[in-house]
């Protein structure tokens, strides 16, 4: 859509608002090949009209960057601190998992030179957040390999970057474009919680993601953690959900590639230590690789898509999490499903062997999913 289109407007209007977002990297060739280091920015810009109507525009725009670009790569985490610098961590290329950090000033779009001491192993599927109250990030789990589904294997570690010197770089960010050059700009990394799945035998045994104390790398607090359970890590498995819903609270949901899961877990920033929230109502399909966004003005979470290994298929529905039931409130986003029948949980025993998750029971879901899985599978059917 071309940027000129954002001038053609009717009369009467009375809000605008303009909201953007940066996409970098991903594959641009089948079979996890072609990855990519461009820097693409997507513009939606709202008008609201005194009749109560709205017009939405979006355009994409490729960014040219300045000095060294950052690693091309996919499924990496890319995480905004202080609202301009865009920190890219771990990912995958045809060769294999990788953790290279990089930070974007999307201001000026520079690419900032960084170290790093302490580095875990690549990993990719993994999520970042950041924790501003201990100005630091924190990294969840994640996975190994050159695929999503036949190498490598899932991990529930959890590490934390401290950030030294990114305050003064944010305060002072002209000083800071050559950060190799000051050691004020050394981040490092310390693992909170160690790996405690098995790492499988495969073919990518060095990208195996298996962080343990003889890989060298330094063991954070000893933090007493509840013990989770196979089935509670596979939501920091490969290409989980993960949002942060206080300054102090992250949940994750979902992810794990053989299994997958419809769980969830939280964490607690603040003494770094697991919970097991309360969770009801209908558990929704396991998947993984699907997009979740918290609603932090409304208190709910959309979960969309994702890929189901036990069907071998994609996950063609969305959910809603209400965060605080206690307020018997009725979500009017759009209509819901008052028939839907839960799902069954991953058990532990499938967790632990690397079975399939749950399979889907094709008599609880709703007659469009029935017909859009029908219709999938006879699109893959034509195509063989």
């Amino acid at each position: 859509m071309e940027k000129d289109r954002f001038m053609r407007l009717r009369p009467g209007v009375i809000k605008k608002n303009v909201a953007k977002a940066v996409r970098f990297g991903g594959f641009e060739g089948g079979g996890y090949s072609g990855e990519t280091n461009e820097v693409w920015v997507l513009t939606i810009v709202d008008y609201d009209y005194e009749d109560d109507s709205l017009d939405q525009f979006a355009v994409w725009e490729k960014m040219e960057t300045q000095g060294t670009r950052s690693k091309a790569r996919a499924y990496h985490s890319a995480t905004l601190i202080h609202d301009r610098y865009l920190v890219i961590i771990g990912g995958m290329t045809h060769l294999g998992s990788c953790i290279e950090e990089s930070i974007l000033d999307i201001q000026t779009w520079k690419w900032i030179d960084l170290s790093c001491e302490g580095e875990p192993k690549g990993r990719h599927g993994h999520s970042v957040v950041w924790d501003e109250r201990r100005d630091r990030l924190v990294m969840f789990g994640g996975g190994s390999g050159t695929d999503l589904l036949r190498t490598g294997a899932d991990c529930n570690e959890v590490w934390e970057l401290k950030m030294k010197g990114i305050n003064a770089m944010h305060r002072s960010p002209d000083c800071s474009q050559s950060c190799s050059d000051k050691d004020d700009t050394m981040w490092e990394w310390s693992k909170i919680h160690k790996n405690t799945l098995s790492t499988r035998i495969n073919n990518d045994s060095v990208n195996s993601g298996d962080d343990s104390d003889i890989d060298g790398s330094r063991e954070g607090n000893n933090h007493a953690d509840i013990s989770l359970s196979p089935s509670e890590s596979l939501c920091l498995g490969r290409c989980h959900n993960a949002m942060k819903i206080s300054p102090d609270a992250v949940l994750l949901m979902f992810g794990g590639g053989r299994p997958s899961t419809n769980g969830m877990i939280g964490y607690n920033l603040a003494n770094d230590a697991f919970l097991r929230p309360n969770v009801k109502g209908p558990l929704p399909v396991p998947r993984f690789t699907g997009v979740a966004s918290f609603l932090e003005t409304e208190g709910y979470v959309l979960v969309h898509g994702g890929f189901n290994d036990a069907t071998g298929g994609a996950v063609l529905d969305m959910n809603v999490l209400d965060l605080a039931p206690s307020l018997r409130r009725h979500f009017t986003g759009f209509p819901l499903d008052e028939d839907r029948q839960s799902q069954e949980s991953v058990s532990d025993e499938a967790a632990r062997n690397g079975q399939y998750g749950a399979n889907p029971n094709p008599r609880q879901m709703s007659a469009l999913q029935r017909l859009l899985l029908a219709q999938l599978y006879e699109a893959q059917m034509n195509g063989l």
